[in-house]
């Protein structure tokens, strides 16, 4: 196993996470994002962004500072039922992060949070610099000011998947992907908010939808000419990638790592099981069937410097 291998993908992760939050942050509002980045162009998955920066906190521990402020400011729009969720795609350390926000967002005051908190785990200090309340003007902060308006829930996660789509249909299936929530819970709140009219269905089956993007883009007063909503990405799973090929790198310099074919193996498990999101977000990510045994150390690599290049391009 090459210990060079191991630390370019280290590198390569480590970097692109930390850059990702950043960039993330600041169109949230955090004052110690914002004085170092531009806002993104895609819309920010509020969840995925906390447990990545829990993450990558032991890379530029500032993160830390991030998600207590948005614990602070922000818990109230913070979906408990999807941070479960995208939690289970992060690898182990995913649990962890769920911990650590549930015990700032208790202590902020949130109780939704409580039965989340590891009555174990030493509880991370809390920190009260920054603004009191998220600025959600930003067009690419449309996901939690969606649910500001109309309440944390699969309703709002759905609109704000089908506006980043941009007038594409989707369908339940789809939306459950992108969202993070069951196939049922999707498909209610699809049917209802396409009762009430908000969206648009097909009269065939299996029934897709999608939102009105001129109108809803008029009604939210976003930018452009003609004015549109943010993209979305599936944000979730390519931030779980990162953590993962993270985890990955540093199981390898663990003086208890298992030997080469087991990290090999690993690591081949790691990109089949993002091979899905990869193709959603239309990244031409190598075929992990191209780097059998051992390979798979190289497929692992190539995939992340494929990744680190589009999450760049895409943010």
């Amino acid at each position: 196993m090459s210990e060079t291998r191991s630390e370019e993908i280290s590198e390569l992760a480590g970097a692109t996470a930390v850059e990702a939050c950043w960039v993330q942050w600041a169109a949230l509002g955090s004052p110690a994002a914002s004085v170092r980045r531009v806002s993104p162009s895609a819309i920010v998955d509020v969840e995925a962004l906390i447990l990545l920066s829990v993450h990558a906190s032991e890379r530029e521990r500032r993160l830390a500072d991030l998600v207590s402020w948005w614990a602070r400011v922000g818990s109230g729009l913070t979906s408990v039922q999807r941070f479960r969720s995208v939690a289970d795609a992060f690898p182990v350390g995913g649990q962890y992060g769920l911990s650590v926000f549930a015990s700032l967002a208790e202590e902020a005051g949130d109780r939704r949070w409580s039965r989340h908190v590891d009555p174990d785990m030493e509880r991370p200090p809390t920190r009260n610099k920054g603004t009191d309340a998220p600025n959600l003007s930003e067009s690419c902060a449309l996901w939690p000011r969606l649910r500001a308006g109309f309440g944390v829930g699969a309703k709002a996660d759905a609109l704000a998947y089908l506006l980043g789509s941009r007038g594409a249909w989707a369908s339940t299936k789809e939306i459950a992907f992108a969202t993070g929530y069951s196939t049922v819970a999707a498909r209610s709140a699809t049917t209802e908010m396409a009762l009430a009219r908000f969206i648009r269905e097909t009269g065939d089956r299996p029934v897709q939808y999608s939102a009105p993007p001129e109108s809803w883009a008029a009604l939210l007063e976003l930018p452009g000419t003609p004015p549109e909503a943010p993209p979305w990405r599936f944000w979730s799973e390519i931030f779980a990638f990162l953590a993962g090929a993270t985890e990955w790198s540093r199981s390898v310099s663990d003086p208890a790592a298992p030997g080469s074919h087991v990290l090999a193996s690993r690591a081949r498990d790691l990109l089949e099981r993002h091979t899905r999101a990869f193709a959603f977000n239309r990244i031409a990510a190598p075929d992990p069937d191209g780097y059998r045994g051992l390979a798979a150390v190289e497929g692992l690599l190539a995939t992340t410097r494929v990744v680190a290049e589009w999450v760049k391009g895409h943010l």
